[in-house]
């Protein structure tokens, strides 16, 4: 995290004891605050900040629909979602974490320092699913999931190649450097850790789909995931 990095905050009216304001300055971030989707919307086109944090709890309006704002403008802020404990989370390709209440000042700090990763990390952002490539985790449906090496190199390789058939044979070159399809249980397992971490129900994935007697495909329209 850089000193001073600009943090918007969208909350609602809240009590001066419950305002996350002095967590995040405390930490030496910059914090611009918005009560409104108009103030919000101004504070992203005059101030540029760095990311985004949206508590859900005490907003007034859609946050759906102020991602969707962000997106129709052109604007790739990454957004961290402040929920309920039994919300559903918004999965579009900005949100890049959920916090469910309760939660500490500690694990507010450090979900907001994961949307301001490493620069020289790579981050990879297709149909939903945001995947940092150097430090393996991947963002999706509302949750975190750190993957193995070897998991993160199959992801990387169908999040490199959305929407082409990759055959059994082409993924096991690439990933366990084999040209051995003599036993490929190793590869159906890393799919289904896969599937885990990027699918909302993994037992009827739609984003790595088995293609019959062809291999895999990474869909990335995200309109086919809503």
């Amino acid at each position: 995290m850089t000193a001073g990095t600009v943090i918007l905050l969208v909350e609602g009216r809240k009590p001066a004891a419950e305002r996350l304001t002095p967590i995040l300055e405390e930490q030496g971030f910059f914090v611009i605050a918005a009560h409104t989707r108009r103030e919000a919307w101004s504070k992203v086109q005059s101030d540029n900040p760095s990311a985004v944090i949206l508590d859900t709890l005490s907003m007034r309006f859609s946050e759906q629909r102020f991602c969707a704002a962000l997106q129709d403008g052109g604007y790739e802020l990454p957004v961290l979602m402040l929920l309920s404990d039994d919300a559903k989370a918004t999965d579009t390709s900005d949100i890049r974490g959920c916090l469910r209440y309760p939660f500490t000042a500690k694990q507010l700090i450090s979900r907001v320092n994961r949307l301001l990763p490493d620069p020289d990390d790579e981050i990879l952002s297709v149909g939903g699913v945001v995947f940092y490539v150097t430090q393996r985790y991947v963002v999706c449906c509302g949750r975190e999931t750190h993957l193995t090496p070897k998991q993160a190199q199959l992801l990387e390789t169908f999040m490199k190649h959305p929407g082409e058939i990759l055959t059994r044979a082409y993924l096991m070159k690439q990933v366990w450097d084999t040209e051995y399809l003599g036993d490929t249980r190793t590869l159906d397992v890393h799919i289904h850790w896969l599937r885990k971490a990027t699918e909302g129900n993994p037992k009827s994935p739609r984003r790595i789909c088995t293609v019959r007697r062809q291999g895999y495909c990474f869909r990335f329209a995200d309109e086919e995931y809503r």
